[in-house]
């Protein structure tokens, strides 16, 4: 259903020109913990704590904050944290705290790191014994894709109310 991860586990920050040929070591550069995927089930409540952990620090700057998909949220960065995600919608549909969500993340947020302890509390259906080194599933998406050309997609936005 989501994906979750914290954005200071992309670290290359290098530009890469249009039409450019992406290599594996170009891709180990931009995530170069060794982070592998895994599969939670996780009660719509702990994700929202989960995304309000990510922008609690937003005005620092903190690597905590989240790269998403299959997810939207509204965020103001001008409340306290805690308090500062004010819409979400998982599949176009609002988030519900009683229902169970497929979130696909890393073992290092899985096991709690950059603060991230509701992550622990999701039930592993794929553990990091059986996950995929991250690094290697961004080449496999890359490569069956042929090309990548990002795109703002709206799915995190921050807004002062």
């Amino acid at each position: 259903d989501v994906a979750l991860i914290n954005g200071g586990g992309i670290r290359g920050n290098r530009l890469y020109n249009a039409g450019m040929t992406l290599t594996r070591r170009d891709i180990l550069k931009e995530m170069p913990f060794g982070n592998v995927g895994v599969l939670l089930a996780l009660s719509g409540a702990d994700l929202l704590t989960a995304l309000e952990h990510g922008v609690s620090q937003v005005e620092a700057k903190a690597g905590r904050f989240p790269q998403v998909s299959g997810l939207r949220f509204v965020y103001n960065p001008g409340k306290p944290a805690g308090s500062r995600v004010v819409a979400v919608q998982v599949g176009g549909k609002p988030l519900d705290p009683t229902a169970t969500y497929r979130v696909a993340t890393n073992d290092y947020m899985f096991k709690g790191g950059d603060g991230y302890s509701s992550l622990s509390k999701g039930k592993a259906l794929i553990d990091p014994s059986g996950g995929t080194l991250l690094a290697t599933t961004v080449m496999e998406y890359i490569a069956a894709q042929g090309s990548v050309a990002p795109q703002v997609e709206g799915r995190i936005v921050a807004r002062r109310e």
